[in-house]
């Protein structure tokens, strides 16, 4: 069980799961002897599941297993009643009174198979899935997500499998302590600022104000003062601090190295920013694909929402892959759209992060990031 090559991709390098999962029990989470674990996970990546059950078992705790299949999803899917399938799944509602925490992997392998499934029964199944959700998020269980990258994930990404695989698993098994330290001191440069100025070879000179927008701190690990404010969920990989800037100041121009939306890849897209409103410049690679993507949305899908610092060092390159290109290490992203729930003003019907690579990051005089390099 320490080591397994994923069964679809025999080219992809063997992993270490044990020593991932104790540090996903024990950092990440705190599990405390005995307590109750519920992970959730699949068929395809049970060997990833059984290691983290026995690292809550090694740590004194108790882990119950949730664990389906693609084929048993999208069977239920097509063959349920459509009034099963909405049906609150109630004693599932009890089981979650004596859980403390839950680890959450990917279910299936595939998840577009269930697109072929009438979307009326699949809202059905996921309104029967937002009531154990909302149940959840009510009780303050302590959460944890760390997606499992599969081949039909990377379908369409600039990257092959065993690369995002490789760098996947390099980005979850990182010395958290060290991350928690860098991401506390580039969230206490950041808090309050009035002035932020960022700067790239490639011609971006924008600034911003941070003010009195609150500065996040994702680092991967849920330590006792998280919980106590609320904050009882952790995504992995992890490795960004983030803020809301006052919209409205922000201005002046940036070059965006990397941008990936609905199978387009988008690169030196030149962008005006006045108060905060983007405008595309010139006929960069992608160009079209940007104007189509703002064209298709709602709300203030033009408006910069977020600052974002990566700080992971096991990602080493965009590919368009969520969970990895925002947290690499020493690069700065800016996200058009919806803020809302993160201390900002954008009411959009989407987020959407736009990269520069070799940033310079200069925040009220001090230096945070040189040409890519953090300075702390």
């Amino acid at each position: 069980m320490a080591e397994h090559d994923h069964p679809t991709a025999p080219d992809c390098p063997a992993v270490d799961f044990r020593a991932i999962a104790d540090k996903i029990v024990g950092t990440c989470l705190r599990v405390r002897p005995g307590e109750v674990v519920q992970i959730g996970g699949g068929v395809h990546n049970f060997a990833f599941v059984g290691a983290l059950a026995a690292a809550v078992r090694r740590a004194g705790a108790f882990a119950e297993l949730n664990v389906t299949s693609d084929d048993l999803q999208l069977e239920t899917l097509t063959t349920v009643p459509l009034e099963y399938l909405q049906m609150v799944p109630r004693h599932r509602l009890k089981w979650l009174e004596d859980v403390d925490a839950l680890i959450v992997t990917d279910s299936v392998a595939d998840p577009r198979r269930a697109l072929s499934v009438p979307e009326e029964r699949r809202r059905a199944a996921e309104a029967a899935a937002e009531a154990v959700q909302r149940h959840i998020f009510e009780r303050g269980l302590r959460v944890l997500y760390v997606p499992y990258p599969t081949p039909a994930a990377r379908a369409g990404l600039p990257i092959t499998f065993p690369n995002l695989w490789t760098m996947f698993w390099r980005a979850v098994d990182v010395d958290y302590e060290a991350m928690q330290q860098e991401a506390a001191a580039v969230a206490a440069a950041l808090e309050g600022a009035t002035e932020v100025r960022l700067l790239s070879d490639n011609g971006t000179d924008l600034t911003l104000t941070v003010g009195d927008r609150p500065v996040l701190v994702d680092d991967g690990v849920m330590s006792d003062d998280d919980v106590e404010q609320g904050d009882t969920a952790v995504n992995l990989p992890a490795g960004e601090v983030f803020v809301a800037p006052v919209e409205t100041s922000v201005h002046g121009r940036v070059v965006i190295d990397f941008a990936y939306r609905n199978g387009q890849t988008m690169r030196g897209l030149e962008l005006t920013v006045e108060q905060g409103r983007v405008t595309l410049q010139g006929t960069a690679q992608g160009g079209c694909a940007f104007r189509e993507v703002l064209a298709m949305g709602h709300g203030d899908v033009d408006v910069i929402g977020e600052l974002g610092i990566g700080l992971n060092p096991g990602v080493d390159r965009f590919c368009g892959y969520g969970p990895t290109d925002e947290k690499r290490r020493g690069t700065v992203h800016l996200s058009l759209g919806e803020n809302r729930y993160f201390g900002g003003n954008n009411a959009a019907d989407f987020h959407w992060d736009l990269f520069i690579e070799r940033p310079t990051l200069v925040v009220d005089g001090r230096t945070v990031i040189d040409a890519g390099t953090l300075r702390l």
